[in-house]
């Protein structure tokens, strides 16, 4: 069946094609019982007529076996004028005595004693024959003789009669199978009437209609419903955050275009080298920033792509990619005048997930350090185990954030200090988010000696080589 056949379809097939074939089945059924019941009747009056020629089987005055054959036996088995009947009689050893000498006997391997009769199907002089075989002795004064009757009729009548059983049955079925495909065509298109309501009534929603829907459908529609219910609040609430990340980027990327514009615009203005020199790297480390908030859109709108699909990309080693992203950021660290450090229990730590998202996660992590924290700061990179769980943690001694406020820090465009305007308020608000997509629960605490911040990822589960 075709894929792309209607359900409606698919039911009356499903419906009236196991009908039709256990119908069929029955009618081979009818067929071989009514030849069964016509052989029955017609094998039991062979055998009377066969019993009847054997009682007129006698010995004669010269010792042989003498017939007088009862005609009246054999008319009994012309009733129907397409059958033919014949007879035989053999004497000892299947010696001929009267009848249709080349009339099949007892096939090869069958023999019966006296009083025992044998039916059996042959042909004769191209018909198909039924023939009943019966055995019995005629006793003399001195002697007896044991003899054979054979009586064959053609089989017209039997297959008349298995004929006619199986029109009357097929028609019976036929009509049978008539009225129900009438009674299913209607009750499937009855039925499935809620389901073109509700296709009419999804057809007139507007592209921007995410309201749950509510007609009443079969029970087992209703988890499809249901589930087109869910999508729709997942769209919803999807279009939403697409609307407020587009309100805040735009808020968020005009301010450094802003400063980049004023700082241009000063330096034209600006007559003193030195001056028209600060003003150029003023306009410098906007661009610098806005080139940082670009990224981290980016970066944003990539973990977001991902929402839901990052289960099943594999094993990744927390131990390996935290120590080349921490190497990799060493260098300006330095720069900063901060000492950025890794420690690790050693051995790999093995969790399921994307490696370059949580690659990008440590390095927001790393970056938001060091961003925060003054020159002569620590921060500590550390891979560990907590309970079962593979741990990644990020420590400093820098200000920190205080305790009421630290959920708020994992929102999106959330500065909680004017201290550092270099901030997108996004890169906590990016590690929540890849977190989030592994399995991984975000706690901010303080750092060392009740002083700076530590944030740490605790995943699911830890698995070592």
């Amino acid at each position: 069946m075709r894929g792309d056949a209607s359900l409606k379809r698919r039911l009356i097939v499903w419906l009236l094609g196991p009908l039709a074939l256990l119908s069929a089945a029955m009618l081979a059924e009818v067929y071989f019982s009514a030849r069964r019941a016509a052989d029955d009747v017609y094998d039991r009056v062979l055998k009377g007529s066969a019993l009847a020629i054997a009682e007129r089987v006698v010995v004669g005055e010269d010792g042989g076996l003498e017939v007088d054959v009862p005609y009246v036996a054999l008319e009994m088995l012309t009733s129907a004028a397409q059958d033919r009947v014949f007879y035989r009689v053999d004497g000892p050893g299947g010696r001929f005595i009267t009848g249709y000498s080349d009339l099949p006997s007892l096939p090869d391997g069958r023999t019966l004693t006296a009083g025992q009769s044998d039916v059996f199907d042959s042909r004769f002089r191209g018909a198909a024959i039924r023939v009943v075989a019966q055995a019995g002795v005629a006793a003399a004064s001195r002697s007896s003789m044991s003899f054979t009757v054979l009586v064959a009729e053609t089989t017209q009548a039997r297959e008349a009669l298995a004929r006619e059983m199986l029109l009357g049955s097929a028609g019976r079925l036929a009509a049978i199978i008539a009225l129900a495909a009438v009674i299913v065509w209607f009750g499937v298109r009855r039925g499935l009437r809620p389901l073109a309501r509700l296709e009419t009534a999804l057809h007139r929603r507007s592209s921007s209609d995410l309201r749950p829907v509510r007609h009443q459908v079969p029970s087992e529609v209703r988890h499809l419903v249901t589930a087109i219910n869910q999508l729709m609040a997942r769209l919803e609430e999807a279009i939403d955050a697409l609307g407020r990340f587009t309100g805040n980027a735009g808020h968020q990327i005009r301010t450094p275009l802003a400063a980049i514009k004023a700082q241009v615009q000063l330096a034209l203005g600006e007559t003193d080298p030195a001056a028209k020199d600060a003003a150029l790297r003023g306009a410098e480390t906007a661009a610098r920033e806005t080139e940082r908030l670009v990224d981290q859109l980016l970066l944003l709108a990539r973990v977001d792509a991902k929402a839901g699909a990052v289960g099943g990309h594999g094993a990744v080693d927390l131990n390996a990619m935290a120590q080349k992203t921490t190497r990799a950021l060493v260098p300006d660290a330095l720069k900063k005048g901060i000492d950025l450090g890794f420690e690790s229990e050693g051995g790999e730590v093995l969790v399921d997930g994307d490696g370059a998202l949580l690659s990008e996660a440590l390095k927001n992590l790393i970056e938001n350090a060091t961003g925060y924290c003054p020159e002569g700061s620590t921060v500590t990179v550390r891979v560990g185990n907590g309970h079962g769980r593979a741990v990644l943690e990020v420590e400093d001694n820098g200000p920190g954030i205080p305790d009421p406020q630290r959920d708020k820090a994992l929102e999106r465009f959330v500065r909680l200090t004017a201290a550092n305007d270099q901030g997108t308020g996004l890169g906590l608000a990016i590690v929540h988010e890849i977190a989030k997509q592994h399995g991984a629960g975000v706690a901010l605490e303080d750092g060392p000696s009740d002083k700076g911040l530590r944030v740490r990822l605790a995943f699911p589960e830890n698995r070592r080589a």
